[in-house]
């Protein structure tokens, strides 16, 4: 296995390594692979990297299925922007926005249930608004014509 980081990881001492097996959160996790595997040529992994990782793992899954909640202030906005683009735009990004775990590559929803429900609420409103605003828009072109 090729990793990018081997060379920079072979040229660091022992004990920076060492610091740097137990920094999951501040390390891509190509380089915990690099810095894993160049402790474990040296013969200096520690045991229980493992069972702190999965910790770490638990601890990611369980904030990010329980999503976070959207702001106030940006609900408001949306609400009051559904009769613009300003709308769809906010009830998007509360409706279908995901992150990435890092340890599992897992995509979760961004928010919790409750703020995608009320950003599809707001999306779709918006969408109707839009929509209609149009459908409006063409009557009073055609009408005019005619």
């Amino acid at each position: 296995m090729s990793n990018r980081f081997q060379q920079v990881v072979s040229e660091k001492p022992d004990d920076e390594l060492m610091e740097m097996v137990y920094q999951f959160a501040d390390w891509d996790t190509e380089m915990l692979a690099a810095v894993e595997a160049e402790l474990e040529s040296r013969k200096l992994l520690p045991g229980d990297i493992a069972a702190r990782k999965q910790e770490m793992i638990e601890a990611e899954d369980a904030a990010l299925s329980k999503g976070k909640e959207a702001s106030l202030a940006g609900q408001i906005f949306g609400w009051i922007g559904i009769l613009g683009i300003l709308g769809l735009i906010i009830g998007y990004h509360y409706s279908f926005s995901k992150v990435r775990s890092k340890y599992t590559q897992r995509v979760y929803y961004k928010y919790g249930a409750d703020s995608r429900d009320n950003g599809s609420y707001i999306f779709y409103v918006a969408l109707l608004v839009f929509i209609a605003s149009i459908v409006y828009t063409i009557f009073k072109i055609v009408g005019a014509m005619i």
